[in-house]
């Protein structure tokens, strides 16, 4: 008599299913948990920047001031923009997923608000500033922050030097840089040319939970694999070369006058709001609507600085 085959025993015999969703769709970029948000009233955030000075001189006994002239400013304005997507279940899938215990529609929109995270993360590295796109480190960084020119350069410590020399909002002080995980191997292989041994720091991540991070000069340098590795000489363009740049800068501490930050309406909640739209009223669907109101700022030119055409 022939043994039972695995095929016909597997009619009676239920396989586990693991409870959730496993996440697979990763891109490594711990900055994102510590970028600070700030609220706005009305329709944008105005920046005044300082152009010139009102001039000063020295003056001699009995001489005669010329030192007249007012100063004057830059206004710069900043809005939100909107990301959104619907998550869109039917009637019968979500009735028999639920008798079974299984909630469909969450599952759908937690993957959506996954989504709408991972296109702010890559606004913030590569979007171009203009409507509907977000600001990014490439759009926002003022052309008198980059460092000296190069059709391509291996990373050193000395442009790490000239790189950090341009971040001036702190008076000096940077609080983090930013770069993908190649140049980050690049510069973890430079400290060991030397004898040494990369040194990382616990970084509080704000959300209760720490991750060791390298550091140069005792400021931690977060790997961001959003930023693009196909950028041409000097950052002309993120795409059609194969270099990439280091960013430094500072976080803004809610004066709305030092560094980068997220902005967003006031009485909008931080992150992305879920909404409930209802029935679709052509087909036996639910839809729940995830969306940011949102989007990345540098309120001050000199507290960000970009070293570009770095090759390895």
């Amino acid at each position: 008599m022939a043994t039972q085959t695995l095929a016909e025993a597997q009619k009676l015999i239920n396989n586990k299913i693991v409870a959730g969703v496993v996440q697979d769709v990763i891109t490594t970029n711990p900055a994102w948990n510590v970028i600070p948000w700030s609220s706005y009233t009305g329709q944008a955030v105005l920046v005044n920047r300082e152009n010139a000075l009102g001039d000063a001189q020295h003056l001699a006994v009995g001489g005669t001031i010329t030192a007249k002239a007012a100063s004057t400013s830059v206004q710069v304005p900043y809005t939100a923009v909107t990301t959104i997507g619907d998550a869109e279940m039917n009637g019968l899938v979500q009735a028999q997923s639920s008798s079974a215990g299984v909630d469909q529609i969450a599952i759908e929109i937690s993957s959506k608000a996954k989504s709408v995270g991972r296109l702010l993360q890559t606004g913030i590295a590569t979007g171009s500033g203009a409507s509907p796109n977000l600001h990014s480190l490439h759009s926002l960084c003022d052309a008198t922050q980059y460092t000296s020119t190069s059709a391509g350069r291996a990373l050193s410590f000395a442009l790490l030097d000239e790189l950090l020399d341009l971040v001036k909002a702190k008076d000096g002080e940077v609080d983090y840089m930013m770069l993908p995980g190649r140049t980050l191997r690049a510069y973890r292989a430079l400290i060991r040319a030397l004898g040494g041994v990369n040194e990382t720091i616990a970084f509080d991540m704000g959300n209760g939970r720490m991750r060791n991070v390298d550091v140069y000069n005792n400021i931690p340098m977060f790997q961001n694999d959003y930023l693009s590795v196909a950028e041409t000489a000097n950052g002309a363009a993120l795409t059609g070369g194969a270099l990439t740049s280091v960013w430094a800068g500072c976080w803004d501490d809610g004066s709305e006058k030092i560094g980068q930050a997220m902005i967003h309406p006031e009485g909008v909640a931080v992150g992305f709001n879920i909404e409930n739209v209802g029935a679709s009223e052509t087909k036996d669907n639910s839809i729940w609507r995830v969306k940011s109101y949102s989007n990345f700022v540098n309120f001050n030119r000199k507290g960000l600085a970009r070293l570009t055409s770095i090759n390895n």
